[in-house]
């Protein structure tokens, strides 16, 4: 037996809703419909279902009996010559029971050829085989095409040339290609270029308010990497006078000024008088005899 199908199961309401059947009779209705080849057969035997289902052979026949019952199947069963030993066996689908589906194939067929086929009742109003076959086709591209009308659109893809033009405008030209790979992956995260470029000039003017000295700028693919454009620029002037910054001095309390700084300096001689001079002359003559 060939390995589990990858095809749509399809179980239509009155097989899903039948009480009178087993669940698992249901559940295989749905198998056999994935198993079910373009002409029209499930080739299938009972040890593959037992082993997918995790039960034993008799129960399922008794699964396939029920739904024979119901006449949402027909099974035929094809011998080996001479002998009562089964060759291979075929499920064909209904999806409606009606007395009309019971006994209507050639009994004992050694090959189930086009011809035989053809011995089965044209006047059937239920859905056939090929009707099974295009609602499976329709239900799983259906399916397919509303998957794809679910999924997600595609990342945003960065423009070299988009870039450049932003690159233009960045005053700090350092790191150009590192600043691309920030870039790019940005653009995968769901940046704009609109955003980025506003970024750049809120930055610019900030620049030119508080007169930023160009080696305090930040590199191109610092501000790249950190995502410049996402930050808070102040682009507010300072405060001038004659386009110099004013300086404001202390002024300190008089009581803590040091007012030694304005008086004169102390000599540390004695001041002697003319007066003194000259006698002090006198007596050392008188002395000296002089």
């Amino acid at each position: 037996m060939e390995d589990k199908p990858n095809y749509y199961s399809i179980t239509p309401a009155n097989v899903r809703y039948d009480k009178s059947l087993p669940m698992g009779a249901r559940f295989m209705y749905g198998e056999i419909t994935a198993l079910t080849k373009k002409d029209g057969y499930c080739w299938a035997g009972d040890s593959y279902f037992a082993e997918l289902y995790e039960v034993t052979n008799t129960t399922i026949q008794n699964w396939l009996r029920a739904l024979e019952r119901k006449g949402y199947i027909s099974r035929k069963r094809i011998y080996k010559d001479g002998t009562k030993q089964i060759k291979n066996r075929y499920i064909r689908l209904f999806d409606t029971p009606t007395q009309n589906n019971f006994g209507t194939y050639v009994k004992n067929i050694k090959d189930p050829t086009q011809n035989n086929l053809g011995t089965y009742p044209k006047n059937i109003k239920n859905p056939t085989q090929n009707n099974l076959r295009d609602s499976i086709t329709s239900t799983i591209t259906s399916t397919t095409t509303n998957n794809k009308d679910r999924t997600k659109p595609p990342k945003p893809v960065a423009n070299r040339d988009h870039f450049e033009s932003l690159w233009k405008l960045y005053p700090n030209k350092k790191g150009k290609e590192s600043a691309w790979n920030s870039y790019k992956q940005s653009i995968r995260d769901g940046a704009t270029d609109d955003e980025i470029k506003q970024g750049i000039n809120n930055y610019l003017a900030e620049i030119k308010a508080k007169q930023t000295p160009k080696r305090y700028i930040k590199h191109g693919q610092t501000w790249f990497k950190q995502k410049g454009w996402q930050d808070e620029y102040d682009a507010t002037p300072e405060a001038s006078m004659a386009g110099k910054k004013v300086v404001q001095r202390e002024t300190l309390p008089e009581w803590a000024q040091d007012n030694s700084i304005n008086q004169p300096a102390k000599s540390s001689k004695p001041t002697v008088s003319p007066e003194e001079i000259q006698r002090q002359f006198e007596k050392l003559k008188t002395i000296t005899g002089g």
